[in-house]
């Protein structure tokens, strides 16, 4: 590809982009208009982009997730830090817990106000392991679920070009 060449792909990128100046595209059109290799490219990249826009993301099956959601635990190096995987983090969290139960456990007998007080204690305690449960839950399901979406893209992109290298093999 020549510099020329080049020049005019920018300037066809910058009009489908709608980053091209309204004179700019005037002139693009009015040499399109006398250039019918220049028209024919304009036309291309116009369908082009129209069938790109059509391409709607699906869900992937679940089936299908569930294998990509298996591929990072297979693959996956011995991480540094164990603990701070959200199942673990969980029960570090429930450490706490655990001491404040036993100590409530004493032989000592505890008045009905300071018992009421750990219950009170141990009810927002695990309100609050619920709550962060469900947000690491939330953030999982949510990056998986992108990652799911942009390696269907991916793929069907991946694909759109390789037909088009094949046919312009043919061509050739």
């Amino acid at each position: 590809m020549n510099e020329y060449d080049e020049k005019r792909e920018n300037l066809i990128n910058a009009l489908m982009e709608g980053e091209l100046s309204a004179t700019d595209a005037e002139l693009l059109k009015a040499e399109a208009s006398v250039d019918r290799e220049l028209a024919r490219v304009i036309i291309e990249a116009y369908q082009l982009q129209q069938e790109m826009d059509a391409v709607r993301v699906e869900r992937a099956p679940a089936s299908l997730r569930k294998r990509l959601r298996a591929i990072p635990r297979e693959h996956r190096s011995t991480p540094v830090f164990r603990l701070l995987q959200p199942r673990w983090a969980m029960a570090v969290a429930a450490i706490p817990l655990v001491v404040i139960v036993v100590g409530l456990m004493q032989p000592d007998t505890p008045s009905a106000s300071e018992v009421a007080k750990a219950r009170q204690e141990l009810a927002m305690a695990f309100a609050y392991l619920d709550k962060a449960g469900a947000i690491t839950g939330r953030e999982i399901e949510s990056s998986v679920g992108h990652t799911m979406a942009n390696a269907v893209t991916g793929s069907v992109n991946k694909v759109i070009k390789s037909q088009n290298l094949n046919s312009k093999e043919k061509e050739a």
